[in-house]
């Protein structure tokens, strides 16, 4: 059986999320302004197909690297790029494991309004594409083996799914990811586990210049 598809599975989840909450928002008005009338009224039961719904693609889907894209608040425009990408099931299906090292924001806010651009552009898909696989490195390196790969050697080379190298070294307790081009970020947080890898979440962008 295959896999629900990555979009549909996401859009229930949140519409589910999106109907949830509005019902607990009417339920504490319920609440405030109906104090006189006598509580006989039960409410209905929570429906929860979704939970019976679920089978073990889902629950990987749920946990897995896109998702833990999708739900970390400095992250949203890498995700959303990823989306436009059409890059969602490679990291949210049984693919991998794969360490993301993915830019924030905030990062991404220093793009030129004419790579912005160039990004939002659709026939421009496969260079962005190609962008975001430059800071996906296949098989799962969590911090502790990230740590422990670089204290080896005062450095460890990670070659990204865009055939770009990228190196991990060491600055004082932080953890410096550079392109070789001159480009460097530091870590902000990570790793960050999901089904199929980890994230780590950067303060630059890389293989930009």
């Amino acid at each position: 059986m295959m896999p629900k598809p990555f979009t549909f599975l996401l859009i229930s989840m949140f519409a589910l999320l999106a109907f949830s909450c509005k019902n607990e928002a009417q339920d504490a008005q319920k609440k405030g302004g109906e104090s006189a009338v006598v509580d006989t009224v039960q409410k209905p039961p929570v429906k929860r197909a979704l939970k019976k719904d679920l089978t073990p693609e889902d629950i990987a889907v749920i946990k897995s690297v896109m998702a833990r894209i999708m739900n970390e608040p400095q992250l949203k425009k890498y995700a959303s790029y990823l989306v436009t990408a059409g890059m969602g099931t490679v990291l949210s299906e049984d693919k991998g494991p794969f360490t993301v090292f993915a830019p924030s924001s905030a990062a991404f806010e220093s793009l030129t309004a004419e790579k912005k651009k160039f990004y939002a552009t659709p026939d421009n898909n496969p260079k962005l594409e190609e962008m975001l696989k430059s800071y996906i490195v296949p098989g799962k390196m969590d911090k502790v083996t990230l740590l422990q790969a670089i204290n080896k050697s005062g450095k460890t080379k990670l070659k990204t799914l865009a055939g770009v190298t990228l190196t991990a070294t060491k600055s004082g307790e932080d953890i410096i990811i550079s392109d070789g081009k001159g480009a460097s970020a530091k870590v902000l947080k990570g790793s960050v586990e999901g089904s199929n890898g980890v994230i780590y979440v950067l303060d630059g962008l890389l293989n930009e210049n």
